[in-house]
């Protein structure tokens, strides 16, 4: 059903998907630097920095594409035919911001692996970086939300848990 939206005189249908792409593009950039810590918590110390970062990068896109595939397979069964090039492109455009979240990271790796930096100290400074970059991500969408004072304080350090996590994986793995 797609019946006219007092606020914008735009059909429903059209309304709820630009909201659910703008979620999924929100979510996705905090998932994606998840996955970056995981993969960097992951890696043996003596693993090469720049080989990390494609390591980080590839891991990102791989789950771009099947959570993309994913996404688009959900639309085409809810909308009940194929989708037309439009929402194609939009379904994968939508989780972009999954493989642009290790930016951050994987520059630091590969200025760090430029600079000589020992891989293990290197992997840590990145994780450390990764996890800020977590709580930084945190207390934005808990403003953007509405959030305020202790709340908001409670919400980034809980986005920063995530990132604390990958720190202690990254321990409990290689020590």
């Amino acid at each position: 059903m797609t019946d006219d939206s007092p606020a914008t005189g735009a059909p429903r249908s059209v309304r709820v998907r630009t909201h659910a792409a703008e979620h999924r593009r929100r979510a996705s950039h905090l998932y994606g630097l998840v996955i970056s810590g995981s993969v960097l918590a992951a890696a043996p110390d003596d693993f090469g920095l720049v080989r990390l970062g494609s390591a980080v990068v590839g891991t990102l896109l791989v789950y771009w594409l099947a959570e993309s595939y994913a996404h688009w397979t959900a639309l085409r069964a809810l909308q009940g035919r194929p989708l037309t090039p439009h929402e194609r492109r939009e379904v994968f455009l939508d989780g972009l911001p999954l493989v642009a979240a290790c930016a951050v990271p994987v520059t630091v790796l590969v200025v760090e692996a430029a600079l000589g930096v020992e891989p293990g100290l290197g992997v840590r400074v990145a994780l450390a970086i990764n996890a800020a970059l977590l709580v930084v991500v945190g207390w934005n969408m808990a403003g953007e939300g509405g959030i305020s004072g202790w709340r908001r304080v409670g919400a980034s350090a809980l986005t920063g848990a995530l990132g604390l996590a990958m720190v202690v994986l990254k321990l409990g793995l290689h020590h």
